[in-house]
């Protein structure tokens, strides 16, 4: 009986020692919906999103570092990393652009206009990643770690969103126009977002086309075996 319990207790440590980098990144995909329902129902909570904002940050720095240090990186794992950092980016920026709108605020029409041109554009660019990933992912063609921009990308986006977050709150509760010079941030943090964006949708296109022409050769070599 005692034999028996003690292999049930290797076996469940063997499991968490097995996925603990998975269940830090399930972790961050609670957290984040979490902050998206509180965003929707609660908007006025806004430094209870910031503690949760802050907890998904760092759990996107530790699973990558437990999964290579442990050397527990898999297609799953990548799989859930790149669904955990969509589901922040796209609906992130949609709730934060209807439910706490640059346009109450004091700043100039030109540039409430550039930063949602900006937003725009990287919920287009997110959307078509999120595609390719899954159509060559689907077909064991790539792995996302060999993407260096797209991990960069959704990295840089995490402070925008924070820094968004925290502008809105101090200028409510603290009265202070910070979002006046805050904004400058979330206009450069965007931009850095989207030309990773666009990094990362240059390699998907060049793998896609590496692949493709792979195709082609195995397809002619096909063909000349048969005429011969």
């Amino acid at each position: 009986m005692e034999c028996q319990k003690e292999k049930k207790d290797e076996d469940i440590k063997k499991w968490v020692f097995e996925n603990l980098a998975n269940l830090v990144t399930f972790l961050r995909l609670f957290g984040t919906i979490y902050i998206l329902i509180i965003a929707i129902r609660n908007p006025e909570q806004l430094w209870k999103m910031i503690i949760i904002g802050i907890a998904v940050v760092l759990t996107d720095f530790f699973d990558g570092k437990i999964a290579r240090k442990r050397n527990l990186v898999s297609p799953f794992g990548a799989a859930l990393d790149q669904l955990g950092d969509k589901i922040f980016v796209v609906p992130s920026l949609i709730i934060l652009s209807w439910q706490y709108r640059l346009a109450a605020t004091n700043l100039s029409a030109d540039l409430v206009n550039f930063i949602l041109a900006l937003m725009i554009l990287l919920v287009f660019t997110e959307s078509i990643l999120f595609v390719a990933w899954w159509i060559l992912f689907a077909h064991n063609k790539i792995q996302i770690h060999t993407n260096v921009p797209a991990k960069y990308k959704a990295s840089s986006i995490f402070p925008v969103v924070l820094i968004w977050l925290f502008s809105i709150a101090i200028e409510r509760d603290f009265k202070l126009p910070v979002i006046q010079y805050s904004i400058y941030l979330i206009a450069l943090g965007l931009i850095i977002t989207n030309i990773f964006g666009c990094a990362a949708l240059k390699i998907y296109y060049q793998k896609y086309s590496e692949l493709e022409e792979i195709k082609e050769i195995k397809e002619d070599n096909k063909n000349n075996q048969k005429a011969q």
